[in-house]
């Protein structure tokens, strides 16, 4: 049998999944589920028309083979559900977990049916209901609040360290060559260049890298954007925790609070927070926020935002200026009622 799923027929998911969801099916087709760069996902249709996930994670990324990834991410991911799978309210919001063949990094879970993600919003033309940001925000304030024992070890220092370098390193060089962000959107090269060379920034960034790793008894998502939350016929569903680890709250709140700067979904996002989500370091999130707005706009992990070279300066100056001070008060400022 070959390692890697994408090389599986039919006969291949039959007998693996008898052996590792314990169920004898039929597999009657096979297709790719989502185009996610990281991983093989693929919903397989049994016999009876019933349908599952499965994903494997090879060692290096499903979409660009050249680029190398910790293979081991879909055991954190699995993991990640098993750990939220003790809330309820988690629970209600995450697929089942069905199988794991941790030796080959494959897992299947339960399919959410006909699905989108919340990408539209980045365009700008339709907010983000009230009402779903508050599942949104009482998602994380759950997440936050699980009780996470301390036999339990979650560091997915791997997966940690891979994104830092992608957050808080390779963003600030000034020699950076790995994007062109002229062919984006022309101009942005020399405004981000010139942000870029300030070091009191750099240094900030280096700083708040640092906190990154910081280890704590708090189950983080760790890449908590629209791309992860996703509406069914069935309900909100947050979804490819395999960035997930022990570590401080802010970094999801940051990350959260970014998407919705670059979404026009600030004020909401933010007031929602305040509301129900209960105590957490303002300013410590605020940093993180800054963080994600930058690397988004600068670097590879691009966005369908807006391509508004005004928008993406006022974003990556706003932002500059937030990493540096830590003072929400200057997102408040500049993205309250924007539109």
């Amino acid at each position: 049998m070959a390692k890697f799923i994408n090389e599986w027929d039919t006969n291949q998911f039959e007998a693996h999944i008898h052996k590792f969801v314990g169920r004898a099916v039929k597999v009657e087709n096979i297709e790719i589920a989502g185009y996610g760069n990281m991983n093989f996902t693929y919903r397989l249709t049994l016999g009876d028309q019933s349908t599952l996930i499965v994903k494997q994670s090879p060692p290096y990324c499903a979409r660009f083979a050249d680029i190398p990834a910790p293979e081991d991410r879909i055991l954190s991911e699995f993991k990640y559900y098993e750990l939220a799978a003790s809330d309820r309210f988690l629970a209600r919001h995450s697929p089942e977990l069905l199988g794991l063949d941790a030796e080959n990094k494959i897992a299947y879970i339960s399919d959410l049916g006909v699905a989108t993600d919340f990408s539209y919003l980045y365009e700008q033309k339709i907010k983000l209901p009230p009402e779903t940001c508050k599942k949104l925000v009482q998602y994380l304030a759950s997440l936050h609040k699980l009780e996470i024992t301390p036999d339990v070890s979650f560091e997915n220092l791997a997966m940690r360290k891979l994104n830092h370098e992608y957050i808080f390193h390779l963003p600030y060089l000034t020699d950076n060559e790995a994007i062109n962000l002229d062919d984006i959107t022309p101009g942005l090269s020399d405004v981000a260049s010139a942000i870029m060379e300030d070091t009191a920034l750099r240094a900030a960034a280096k700083q708040l890298g640092k906190l990154y790793f910081k280890n704590t008894r708090t189950l983080l998502h760790g890449d908590y954007y629209p791309m992860s939350w996703i509406e069914t016929p069935s309900g909100l569903f947050v979804i490819d925790p395999e960035f997930g680890f022990l570590g401080l709250p802010e970094i999801d709140l940051g990350v959260f609070l970014a998407h919705m700067v670059m979404s026009d979904n600030f004020e909401l996002a933010y007031k929602t927070i305040n509301k129900i989500y209960g105590p957490y370091d303002s300013e410590l999130a605020a940093r993180f926020c800054a963080a994600e707005v930058i690397r988004r706009v600068t670097y590879v992990s691009q966005l369908p935002l807006i391509n508004s070279l005004s928008f993406k300066e006022k974003l990556l100056t706003v932002s500059a200026d937030v990493m540096k001070t830590g003072d929400m008060e200057i997102y408040e400022n500049n993205f309250y009622n924007v539109i």
